[in-house]
């Protein structure tokens, strides 16, 4: 028999040693055994021991004793063998409140390693330079200085400490040391910007390469920032919010419900990120459910199943884009495999007839390997949903109070504000984070971002351009 998911990845994250059979022959040959054992080694190193399996916000979490890691990609083949993996770091959910002593002491070897210039790599162990060398880390802190500026004050948060620069905040999550005092894990959050006001924000934002779009605005006022926002770019999975605008509208009308349900199938199911693909064919599952799973998780497969059930053409009205692809459709179209669709899908260009027979085929069209995604190329970025910032404002403001909308408060801190409603999107070259915020005083803001470049997208620096944003917003 097959193994589960939760069984597979238990076996994966537990052994001594990798097995190539747990693994199906093109995923090895994307990422070799070697490279796949190396890697969960210096994850151990970071993390110390694996504890168990667990589940945060719908995704598998690998608790480890000093950290997690969340599982945003894990199919299994019919013979329960990893097709592919995606995993991003967790929250620490064995971490303890850290005493005073703790908290002073983790002071006192922050100020002592960045306290000077250069870094003193020597405060790091040889455990810890094996896996980040010395003259990255000298790289990384000295891009860090430069866009945070002078050090001024550390702090203890709630989830380590805050060092506090001339120009933001920069969180440390896990710091500690070994018997010989010097530093044995090291780890550090995406940056806060500090603006002086929102014309100081927006210039930041304006001075990034490629193309940005940036859109702040209370609700029924005149935007505090419009940025190219009129501008259509790429946003990634932020389309969905179309979606669930759409299918709202549908329910208040009385033509759907909450629990109308939808049968899986096979033919439906799309790639990560999410798990429905995963599901056994015939399962069914209501459409409060596929909403929550499609916003909560970004899950694809959910994704596809409601915009079959309310109508592309609705949800193409409320994004203003013609013929947009399902998610199945938009990887299909960048299997490597499908070239030729992909040339017809381009052959066809403003002509919506012509891109919705394309479309239909894609419909049914080899799917690539989830690895694919993962190589960090550029695909087909033609082949995506172009919208503005200001459409996307205008979305969000439909479906904010909805619960789904308020289960990931993405960048903000939900501590900062009375309520914070987001939905997000990515691919590589294609980044937008779109947050609702209202405040402790009552005012409600929409912050719409949109970043695409051929370039890589430095994207700590966009978050913490963004965190600087809803700062100053709070």
């Amino acid at each position: 028999m097959a193994l589960t998911q939760e069984q597979a990845l238990t076996r994966l994250f537990s052994a001594a040693e990798l097995q190539a059979e747990w693994f199906t022959p093109e995923f090895l040959k994307q990422a070799p055994l070697a490279t796949i054992q190396a890697q969960l080694q210096g994850i151990a190193a970071q993390y110390g021991k694996f504890v168990r399996m667990a589940t945060l916000q719908g995704h598998p979490q690998a608790v480890y004793e000093r950290g997690s890691l969340i599982v945003t990609s894990a199919p299994l083949d019919s013979q329960g063998r990893l097709s592919s993996f995606g995993a991003v770091a967790g929250p620490n959910p064995n971490m303890q409140t850290l005493t005073p002593e703790q908290e002073q002491a983790g002071i006192q070897v922050l100020q002592k390693l960045l306290g000077v210039e250069p870094l003193d790599t020597t405060m790091f162990s040889p455990d810890f330079l094996q896996h980040v060398s010395a003259e990255d880390l000298k790289q990384s802190f000295g891009a860090l200085r430069s866009q945070l500026g002078a050090l001024q004050d550390i702090q203890a948060s709630e989830s380590g400490w805050d060092i506090q620069f001339a120009g933001g905040t920069l969180p440390v999550t896990a710091l500690e040391l070994d018997a010989q005092g010097q530093i044995s894990s090291f780890r550090i959050g995406a940056p806060s910007f500090k603006f002086a006001n929102i014309e100081e924000a927006q210039a930041a934002f304006a001075a990034l390469g490629g193309q940005v779009s940036l859109l702040v605005q209370e609700a029924g006022q005149a935007p505090l920032v419009a940025l190219n926002s009129g501008r259509l770019l790429g946003i990634g999975s932020a389309f969905k919010l179309g979606i669930l605008s759409e299918l709202q509208a549908q329910v208040k009308a009385g033509k759907l419900n909450w629990t109308d349900q939808i049968t899986l199938l096979d033919a439906m199911k799309s790639l990560p990120s999410g798990t429905l693909q995963d599901a056994p064919a015939g399962t069914q599952y209501t459409l409060q459910d596929l909403a929550t799973r499609m916003i909560r998780d970004s899950d694809n497969t959910a994704t596809d199943l409601l915009l079959q059930k309310v109508g592309r053409e609705g949800v193409e009205a409320r994004l203003g884009q013609s013929a947009i692809p399902s998610t199945r459709e938009f990887f299909a179209l960048k299997n490597p495999a499908n070239l030729e669709l992909l040339r017809a899908y381009r052959a066809a260009g403003l002509n919506v007839a012509a891109r919705r027979d394309v479309l239909a085929q894609a419909a049914s069209a080899p799917l690539p390997s989830a690895a694919l995604f993962g190589e960090g190329k550029t695909l087909a970025r033609d082949v995506e949903w172009f919208v503005s910032t200001e459409r996307l404002c205008r979305l969000m403001s439909d479906v904010a109070a909805l619960p789904e909308m308020q289960i990931n408060a993405g960048v903000a801190n939900k501590n900062d504000f009375e309520r914070v409603s987001y939905k997000g999107g990515s691919e590589v070259g294609v980044l937008n984070l779109t947050t609702q915020v209202t405040n402790k005083a009552g005012k409600t803001y929409c912050v719409s971002a949109t970043w695409n470049d051929a370039a890589p997208l430095n994207e700590a620096e966009f978050l913490g351009l963004y965190a600087g944003v809803l700062a100053l917003l709070k």
